[in-house]
């Protein structure tokens, strides 16, 4: 079996041993990343990478807004977070304006280090 052959099935194996849980904080590493390349990209006018990142970022809010369980109290309140994000994401894009990805970052941020903390607290995949 070929090193490629071996490390695709490596892959597959933990991709699906991965928790949903875990698979939300990496979604909101993947948020986090794309607003800061967006930020950098408008800082430097690269409008195109901008423009790709920003796009990545509006995707994974809308995987994270069309993934909850809306029989808990708290995913009504996150759906409007995300939507309102989603809002955010969308007029940074047409204005190319850093401020709107500075001030999304730290609110990300805490909701991503949030999860990570209940997981850790609930024993979950990430303790």
């Amino acid at each position: 079996m070929s090193y490629a052959s071996r490390a695709s099935m490596a892959y597959k194996s933990t991709a699906v041993q991965t928790s949903g849980e875990k698979l939300v904080v990496m979604l909101y590493d993947g948020w986090l990343s794309a607003l800061n390349i967006a930020k950098n990209a408008i800082d430097q006018e690269d409008h195109v990478t901008a423009h790709k990142q920003l796009m990545k970022a509006q995707n994974i809010v809308n995987e994270l807004n069309n993934t909850l369980d809306m029989k808990y109290e708290i995913s009504t309140n996150l759906r409007q977070l995300y939507e309102f994000f989603g809002r955010q994401l969308l007029q940074a894009n047409v204005e190319k304006n850093a401020q709107i990805i500075e001030e999304q970052i730290p609110i990300v941020k805490g909701l991503r280090d949030a999860w990570e903390q209940a997981m850790k607290q609930l024993g979950g995949p990430m303790a």
